[in-house]
């Protein structure tokens, strides 16, 4: 009896055995299957998903390689990577593959997402103790279903997020602003959270404000703002901020020279280009660490490369009227797409104003959470990328707006949300 008992024991402890083993590679998997799905989805918002396939990695269920990539050149290897990271590859007795597309995926209902990525992993375990009593194997395995979803805010480019104010946003004297993209107007002010006056003409895909719209004296919109929208969220909340060095080099620029200043990125006491000066600026971080980065009438300034400029200590922009200003975002790390931001830890900086004229140039977003944008008295060129992330904005006399957030150009990620859906 003692010996019939043991042979029992031993074989349903053998069980227990490889089942829990079983158990926890099942749920290693999936969390490598649910991290290679995000990955995937996050790599095809960063890269813009508006040219669809044409743009990004779309195929059927593809098996990653033994070895994972170093790189992501696209979707498909930034999922393989994540894979590889938590530990399955194909290769031995594992099996990783993605699937990707812009159509519905495969066995799942509901909303289709903008782009969607589907990974599988499998594994054979042979079996530990319970191979004494000739058991076979186990194969655990994981499915996970990421998609990028079209938000309240998806193509907007210009988010206003002043809670309450009056006429939050303002367009006024003849202004012009045409947008391939959206407006979004937090203030759920019961007069007027957006006020279109004197003139002014607003084209964009979508308007949605939260409190009211007014349209009076000749003002013009391409269509019926929605009120009552729901908020949207700041969409740079999570933006790291840059650390400004424990002392500042002078960035006056206007003494007169024969040729261009070069400034090299570092951080700068006011950053002021004026006389007529030419200002050609490396790519890299310039922090302007109070006073204002000013360009006054006649000046050039142009980048060679993608810069970022951060504004803190009570720092300000001011491009005034005549000047000739073209300057881009970095096209790729974290601050990809940005171009001006202000510190958010400022709680009521004074107003930003852009003007420069017929020849201002700017392609990524302006970020100043907590400030005023005045646009003014300028012209934005055909090819300006620009979008707009402030408190509120103010646009006068005779301003020409044109942007789109075509290629991820602004850093907004065309307000897509990256979520699990399986």
């Amino acid at each position: 009896m003692m010996a019939v008992s043991l042979t029992l024991i031993l074989g349903m402890l053998g069980l227990a055995v490889d089942l829990g083993w079983a158990y926890f590679r099942q749920q290693a998997a999936q969390a490598a299957a649910d991290a290679a799905a995000v990955a995937a989805v996050r790599a095809a918002v960063t890269a813009g998903i508006g040219g669809g396939c044409s743009s990004l990695w779309c195929s059927g269920a593809t098996n990653c390689p033994s070895t994972a990539p170093g790189s992501a050149a696209n979707t498909y290897d930034a999922a393989c990577m994540l894979a590889a990271a938590n530990g399955f590859t194909t290769s031995g007795i594992d099996t990783v593959s993605v699937q990707a597309g812009i159509t519905s995926p495969p066995t799942v209902s509901g909303p289709a997402p903008v782009y969607w990525a589907v990974v599988r992993v499998n594994e054979a375990l042979p079996a530990l103790f319970g191979a004494a009593f000739a058991r076979g194997s186990f194969s655990p395995g994981a499915t996970a279903t990421a998609g990028a979803m079209g938000s309240a805010a998806a193509g907007t480019c210009i988010y206003i997020l002043d809670p309450s104010a009056l006429d939050a946003f303002e367009a006024a004297n003849g202004a012009t602003v045409q947008l391939g993209c959206g407006i979004y107007v937090d203030s759920n002010n019961a007069t007027a959270a957006m006020y279109v006056t004197g003139g002014a003409s607003v084209s964009a895909s979508t308007i949605n404000v939260v409190g009211a719209f007014l349209k009076n004296n000749g003002g013009t919109t391409s269509l019926v703002p929605t009120t009552g929208a729901t908020s949207a969220a700041d969409p740079f909340a999570s933006l790291p901020s840059p650390t400004p060095a424990g002392s500042c080099q002078s960035g006056n620029f206007t003494a007169w020279q024969a040729t261009p200043y070069t400034p090299a990125p570092g951080t700068y006491c006011g950053f002021s280009v004026g006389n007529g000066m030419a200002l050609q600026m490396s790519p890299g971080t310039y922090i302007v660490n109070g006073g204002s980065f000013s360009i006054q009438g006649g000046s050039t300034v142009t980048a060679s490369g993608g810069v970022l400029i951060y504004l803190t200590g009570g720092a300000t922009v001011n491009i005034a009227n005549g000047a000739t200003v073209t300057l881009s975002a970095q096209a790729s790390g974290v601050y990809q797409g940005v171009l001006f931001y202000q510190d958010r830890t400022m709680a009521s900086p004074g107003a930003s104003t852009f003007a420069g004229g017929a020849t201002m140039n700017l392609t990524g977003s302006l970020y100043f959470p907590h400030a005023t944008l005045d646009v003014n008295n300028g012209s934005s060129t055909s090819g300006t990328t620009m979008a707009i992330v402030a408190d509120m904005v103010d646009f006068q006399g005779g301003a020409n707006m044109l942007a789109d957030v075509g290629g991820n150009k602004t850093g907004l990620s065309a307000g897509y949300t990256v979520s699990m859906i399986q």
